[in-house]
């Protein structure tokens, strides 16, 4: 039976990155995928002058209360960026008593840094937001934010990946992926592990010098829209790499504000 997955996360009209990835993803993975914008942007942030955003907290209430009075179920909630703890409040506040899975993609900085919006009252209420989660999938720089642990660049040794993995879990979570790991000066990847089966296992592709806006969100929305669909999370973090990687191959050369080429790699998904 087909499964409904709730995205909440903000719309990007131009760019690919967010809902504009999430959308596509789940569809082809074979879910019905309903979005929750948190904010529309006439484009993402990552490189783009001038653009327009409006919050959507206000419409988030309504759009939820409609919901309410329609008794829709979810299977599942998939959640990225919000704008604000007030949003991220509100979410919780929906899916407290629900039976249904969360995925949570941790947005809160990359490159060593806490994004210029942030500030450590919105990394201390991400921390809470994600305990008890099903699936985490945060980058190196969110995952040394979550667990309070230093930054020392992309290149991180074995010890340490294991040690940023276990405060991961301890946070609650029953699966953690830690994106954006450099692996020498040739490959990148992830690190995947399970607090239940004790998996802490790292995927490897070749490292593409090259930056795109949105390759967490598509990355992220593989991963749940495998895991929905009954693949073994050590299968579904190795098809979710891989999805991604050929999406960048796909991708080189081009603009780079303007998100993945990952559509003609849809069709592996399902």
């Amino acid at each position: 039976m087909q499964k409904r997955i709730l995205s909440v996360q903000d719309i990007s009209c131009f760019g690919k990155c967010s809902t504009g990835v999430a959308l596509p993803v789940l569809s082809a993975a074979g879910h019905e995928c309903v979005i929750l914008p948190t904010a529309l942007l006439s484009t993402h942030t990552g490189g783009f002058e001038g653009y327009t955003f409006l919050d959507l907290t206000d419409e988030m209430r309504k759009i939820l209360a409609h919901w309410q009075k329609l008794g829709l179920r979810f299977d599942a909630v998939q959640t990225g960026y919000f704008g604000s703890l007030e949003q991220m409040a509100i979410v919780r506040d929906f899916v407290a008593g629900r039976e249904l899975l969360r995925f949570v993609d941790p947005v809160l900085g990359d490159h060593g840094g806490l994004y210029s919006i942030y500030d450590q009252r919105f990394v201390e209420a991400m921390r809470d937001f994600c305990r008890g989660a099903d699936v985490i999938t945060p980058n190196l720089t969110e995952a040394c934010l979550l667990t309070d642990t230093p930054y020392t660049g992309s290149h991180v040794d074995d010890v340490e990946l294991d040690r940023l993995a276990r405060r991961l879990l301890e946070l609650g979570v029953g699966k953690a992926v830690i994106t954006g790991i450099r692996f020498g000066e040739q490959e990148t990847g992830i690190l995947a592990a399970d607090r239940e089966t004790g998996l802490r296992e790292c995927f490897r592709t070749p490292y593409v010098d090259i930056f795109f806006p949105g390759t967490g969100d598509t990355f992220a929305s593989a991963l749940c829209g495998k895991l929905m669909a009954g693949t073994p999370f050590r299968e579904a973090a190795q098809a979710a790499l891989d999805f991604t990687f050929r999406s960048i191959c796909d991708t080189v050369p081009t603009d780079i504000r303007y998100g993945l080429c990952f559509e003609q790699e849809l069709k592996t998904l399902g």
